[in-house]
């Protein structure tokens, strides 16, 4: 980063929408110590790859078919943001606050999401394709149709999780469940073995953590 300013990183594509462009347009120029407010703001069809937006302020704002790969969005509040059809291949949400956030349909290939709260997000239809959730926490989010293949876990939070037709295939790693799926016909939570059954017969491997046996130690 150069002195005064926050760095040559500049959209490949500006948001079409004015104050959205204007906002960003501010703070990139602006003191380097300045947070980013890019609160209900429409950044949607612009190319923000490469950027840095670590610890910024995006909630409510909305992404739609936003390209935003390889961006860092570490410690970012995305609380009820929406990034439908969205491209976050390679993007950095390390800690990332998402609650309610919207990915239908977007890419997230090779994401990083470790220790990130997406509770009650949706991800229907998302391709996470090899990203990483860590101990990230997903309760009551929604994966229906969702592609998390090859996905690393070590303890997620699944804890109400909808995974109704999630391809899974490759899944590795530690769960907090129960999770929900359609099962024998009825919306049913599994846990324990059936929770490690149910993702084995669907070509993962996942164990079952027991949040409580950590505690006792």
């Amino acid at each position: 980063m150069s002195s005064g300013t926050r760095s040559a990183w500049t959209p490949v594509v500006w948001p079409p929408d004015e104050a959205a462009a204007a906002t960003l347009r501010e703070w990139i120029e602006g003191d380097v110590e300045q947070d980013f407010y890019g609160l209900d703001l429409d950044f949607s069809r612009s190319d923000l790859s490469g950027g840095d937006l670590l610890e910024t302020w995006l909630s409510r704002s909305r992404f739609t078919n936003t390209v935003l790969r390889d961006t860092t969005l570490v410690r970012t509040h995305l609380e009820e943001a929406d990034f439908t059809g969205a491209d976050l291949d390679g993007a950095n949400l390390a800690r990332a606050e998402g609650r309610e956030a919207v990915f239908r349909n977007a890419r997230l290939h090779g994401a990083n999401l470790t220790a990130s709260k997406f509770r009650h997000a949706d991800f229907t239809g998302a391709d996470l394709t090899a990203a990483t959730f860590g101990d990230a926490t997903f309760s009551n989010a929604t994966f229906a149709g969702a592609k998390l293949t090859d996905v690393t876990a070590d303890k997620v939070t699944l804890r109400a999780a909808v995974l109704d037709s999630a391809e899974v295939t490759g899944f590795t790693g530690s769960v907090i469940g129960p999770i929900s799926v359609i099962y024998r016909g009825e919306r049913t939570l599994l846990d324990d073995e059936d929770l490690e059954q149910w993702f084995a017969a669907r070509g993962a491997s996942v164990t079952r953590f027991h949040a409580e046996r950590e505690t006792r130690r």
